[in-house]
């Protein structure tokens, strides 16, 4: 079924992405992290590409969630199995498992993917799209008033800039008096008052509420007294173990004074918790952290496909029907995983070793075999100078970078709200022969205005000694309320040309109402000198090799003609129906551009894709019959110039007791086109989860799948009608693993 949907792609411009794949099959999950967001606790979940988050299906017992969303675009091409990466909890905080993989969709294979997270203890929290990463690659989950329970040195990853104090810890810094500045002490100062007033009448939640408020703007002079009111609040309403929290965080911010010693006094009364002693960290949470995982699966895979053309008359001769099968194992191989996290903070650093590596044994071709580490670096940062450094392999992170790369990343916060950044390293993928390597300098406005942040940068690219890229470019991030927006620029200064244009967005209407929308144009691939290594027979390896016999300005100029933009408008959303149901819709339009021909490299014109459309519907259901069950039905409809297809599919997740989760799906594609023909295929399949033992997993998934199809007719040179070839196809597709966290 796959082989017949990108029929639209221009050859040529299939052949350009694929040169940019050498190596690829790249994750887009790439990292997992807690972070605090005023009075909130964040799980940031961070991608190697930007992403568009669409929709979320949490299940009633709370410790379990499935987040839809879709790829802005493609920087590498990306694995279609499933990634998982898992991240530690403690400190009131649950575990994190996080599953990516792709979801069935008639126009875009594996752009569109979805999230399964399975929380150690069940929680309460909301998901959103990211607004912690720069170039929109990330979506979070917030659990309301766990801000506390995040250890406080991650205070820093929100926009508060972080001082030192006498006693070498770190306090939110005070934003100068500015008109902003003066709105903020007032509007700190009101919610404080109407805080104390709660208090002072009982109404506990009523003061919790407003003091969450307060924390969550900038730093003013009300946050001390809030944060000691927080801690007051939560221990009379009976919550002991959050007051416990808050009081720390009290002394870790601000260890000097009577109030400190008087919250020091306190603590020490509540046997049940640890206590700090002069404001600094305990030995726990100076403590080394491992976590991580280590899985092995087998793939297996067998297919049957038979032909059979159909019987005609060419030229007055007799042409008889034929008919061939084959039958063959297709799949056979195991694939390894190892994923490694070391991290230890205390007050004065945060410090982290990540080490990500897989390796695939193809049993059918040992030349395939090959090992992918997708991340091996040492990151520091500095919480009292506000500085970071990361060192080895690692993902993009905005600035202007586009592939994962072997180098190192470092900035430094120069003011309140302002930071610089620099990165130079080379692309961790061959491209053929060719050498390689970036550098590039950036500046992050944290705050424009209080709804408003960006960055702007300047990267050079270079190949064989030749400007392979330069570019300037901006990223600009709107917050307020329930909109977020993210907007980005990239334009090419030796080209002159703009390589990417995009914005995209999401509108939480209400409670219940999400909306999103996206338009982006870029050029596909990303304009570089190195792709003039695909435009001559034999194919070069280097540039080198080219500008022996053609001029530089000769290859930038090939590079221009032969560039083709990619066009894409997406727009959706959700809406709860009632407890146990929501619907959603989405609309999609893309086009990529013709290519005019080159005689003196003997490529021919190739034309416009035209428009090609899609629209689905989904109805979601949730606990219809357990507290851990989703059900996902969805319609799918498609067109172009040339064929269109429908997608029905339905799939669902059950939990069964504390031991297995199924997940069966049905799926039928219809097709129909004058170039491709027409195909049918159902697909029926069947994934389980056994939980062994509370970190050792043994996981299992069977796909069957049957195609039917009729290729479309021909005229032969005499004039005759050649019928389609008729086809039919069985795949059996398998894997059996097991994975241990730790």
């Amino acid at each position: 079924m796959k082989n017949t949907r990108n029929l639209f792609w221009p050859p040529l411009a299939a052949c350009l992405c694929a040169g940019f794949a050498v190596s690829a099959q790249a994750e887009v999950l790439d990292e997992l992290e807690w972070i605090r967001e005023g009075a909130d606790a964040v799980l940031l979940v961070e991608f190697t590409t930007p992403v568009r988050y669409t929709s979320s299906i949490a299940t009633k017992s709370s410790d379990l969630v499935q987040v839809f969303y879709s790829l802005t675009t493609v920087r590498e091409e990306t694995n279609a199995s499933a990634s998982e990466q898992r991240l530690a909890g403690g400190n009131g905080l649950p575990s994190a498992v996080v599953r990516d993989e792709a979801t069935e969709n008639v126009l875009h294979t594996n752009l569109n993917r979805k999230l399964t997270i399975s929380l150690g203890s069940p929680a309460a929290f909301k998901v959103r799209q990211g607004q912690h990463r720069k170039d929109g690659s990330s979506i979070e989950l917030v659990f309301a008033g766990l801000g506390s329970s995040v250890d406080v040195l991650a205070v820093k990853s929100s926009k508060l800039a972080p001082v030192a104090t006498a006693a070498g810890v770190t306090a939110p810094s005070i934003v100068p008096t500015t008109p902003a500045a003066i709105a903020n002490e007032a509007a700190a100062s009101d919610l404080l008052t109407k805080a104390r007033a709660d208090f002072d009448g009982g109404q506990y939640d009523g003061a919790t509420e407003s003091l969450n408020k307060l924390l969550s703007l900038p730093p003013s002079n009300s946050s001390r007294k809030a944060q000691e009111l927080a801690g007051l609040a939560r221990l009379n309403a009976g919550d002991k173990t959050r007051a416990a929290r808050e009081f720390e965080l009290f002394l870790k911010l601000y260890p000097q004074g009577a109030d400190s010693d008087n919250i020091r006094q306190l603590l020490a009364s509540m046997p049940t918790f640890d206590t700090t002693s002069s404001g600094q960290a305990t030995a726990a949470e100076s403590k080394a952290v491992i976590s991580g995982s280590v899985s092995s699966f087998y793939y297996g895979g067998q297919s049957d496909n038979r032909s059979l053309t159909q019987d005609y008359i060419d030229n007055g001769i007799p042409v008889p029907r034929t008919e061939t099968s084959l039958s063959n194992v297709d799949q056979k191989q195991v694939q390894t995983n190892v994923d490694l996290n070391w991290r230890l903070r205390d007050a004065e650093k945060d410090m982290r070793f990540v080490f990500r590596d897989a390796y695939t044994d193809d049993l059918l071709k040992q030349s395939k075999s090959k090992e992918r580490l997708t991340a091996l670096y040492f990151d520091y940062k500095s919480i009292a100078l506000g500085g970071n450094i990361r060192v080895g392999r690692q993902s993009p992170s905005g600035g202007g970078v586009l592939y994962r790369f072997d180098g190192v990343q470092a900035g430094y916060l120069f003011k309140p709200k302002w930071k610089i950044n620099a990165v130079a390293g080379k692309p961790s993928d061959d491209l053929l022969d060719s050498k390689r390597s970036f550098y590039g300098v950036s500046v992050d406005a944290l705050a424009l205005t209080k709804e408003l942040s960006g960055s702007a940068y300047l990267i050079e690219q270079t190949i064989d000694s030749q400007i392979d890229r330069r570019a300037v470019g901006a990223d600009v991030r709107y917050f307020k309320g329930g909109v977020s927006a993210f907007g980005q620029l990239d334009y090419d200064q030796v080209l002159h040309t703009v390589n990417i244009a995009s914005v995209q967005s999401t509108w939480q209407v209400t409670e219940a109402t999400v909306l999103n929308a996206m338009l982006d144009r870029r050029t596909t691939p990303i304009l570089s000198l190195g792709n003039a290594l695909f435009f001559y027979t034999p194919q070069a390896q280097r540039i080198q090799d080219l500008l022996g016999t053609t001029p530089l300005d000769t290859l930038r100029d090939q590079v221009l003609t032969l560039k083709a933009y990619q066009n894409q408008f997406r727009v959706g959303g959700t809406t709860t129906l009632s407890s146990n149901w929501q619907t959603g819709a989405d609309f999609s339009l893309s086009n990529t551009d013709a290519i005019p021909a080159v005689p003196s490299l003997s490529i021919a014109a190739q034309p416009s894709t035209g428009n090609r459309w899609g629209v689905s519907a989904q109805l979601i259901g949730t606990n219809l019959y357990s507290a851990r069950d989703t059900h996902v039905f969805n319609i799918s409809l498609m067109g172009g110039p040339t064929d269109h297809g429908t997608l029905l599919s339905y799939n669902n997740l059950t939990s069964l007791g504390d031991k297995w989760q199924i997940e069966p799906s049905l799926k039928y594609f219809t097709q129909s086109g004058t170039v491709s023909g027409d195909s049918d295929t159902w697909t029926l399949g069947m994934r389980g989860i056994y939980r062994v033992a509370k970190q050792i997993f043994i996981e299992s998934e069977l796909t069957y799948e049957k195609q039917t199809g009729l290729g479309a007719t021909s005229i032969s040179g005499t004039g005759a009608v050649i019928p389609g070839t008729a086809s039919s196809a069985n795949r059996t597709n398998y894997y059996l693993g097991a994975r241990y966290e730790f």
